[in-house]
């Protein structure tokens, strides 16, 4: 079975001009702290990762079934989501490369007519199973030390990257659709606040926003775009 690719030339040419402002963002942080961050020492090379939620409890997704647009929501049980990553400290800035993983069971779905005099209708629709999301991310941290041991660091953090989605088919009206599971563009946003527990190892708890969407990038399946609640998490670096 066809499906219809859902996103118009327009909205993907303002995705691509969005997502390579957002891939500079790194580099421009770095460049605007970097008065700053060359009278601080090095402190290399870090190991560091984290657990706990997954907070992504609902989805829109839009597909065609038998010649017409519909679209609906998923919804998620809360689950369960790690990050390992490898970084340098360059002082008050970091940079790190990441990989993370989260899963969350699907819990019901609804859908509708999304087009012509039957727009608005509710139809048959059935899913189960679970989210699964693979992320890379390169990821830009600014650190806040506090006092004269800096023990307790406060800090914000932003990242960019590739999603990649992998979740059941859902049927719709009698018809099953299968997903797109493939890469997209994702994003993420931190706050957080670690303690140093000695010169190599740090603790640290934070909080997580992230997204992604395709919403119709994924062309002849049935797109996902969604938002995650604040995902928190308990983590680990270990420096080099």
């Amino acid at each position: 079975m066809k499906f219809t690719n859902l996103i118009v030339k327009n909205l993907s040419s303002k995705f691509s001009k969005t997502f390579l402002t957002m891939l500079s963002l790194p580099i421009t942080i770095l460049g605007t702290c970097f008065t700053e961050v060359k009278s601080e020492d090095s402190t290399g090379l870090y190991l560091t990762g984290n657990i706990g939620t997954s907070s992504f409890t609902g989805a829109d997704w839009k597909a065609e079934v038998s010649g017409l647009a519909h679209k609906g929501d998923l919804k998620f049980d809360a689950g369960t989501g790690w990050e390992l990553g490898l970084g340098y400290d360059f002082g008050r800035f970091r940079s790190e490369l990441s990989y993370g993983n989260s899963n969350n069971d699907i819990k019901s779905i609804s859908a509708k007519i999304n087009e012509g005099t039957l727009s608005g209708t509710s139809v048959e629709s059935s899913a189960s199973g679970d989210l699964k999301i693979s992320s890379i991310l390169i990821n830009g941290y600014l650190d806040f030390p506090i006092g004269k041991q800096k023990k307790l660091t406060p800090y914000l953090g932003a990242g960019i990257g590739g999603s990649k989605l992998d979740i059941d088919n859902i049927t719709v009206a009698g018809e099953e659709l299968e997903s797109a599971n493939t890469w997209l563009f994702g994003y993420q946003a931190k706050l957080g606040l670690s303690y140093s527990l000695n010169k190599g190892i740090d603790i640290f708890g934070e909080g997580i926003y992230s997204a992604f969407s395709d919403l119709g990038a994924a062309g002849e399946k049935y797109g996902l775009g969604s938002n995650s609640d604040i995902n928190y998490r308990a983590g680990f670096r270990l420096r080099f």
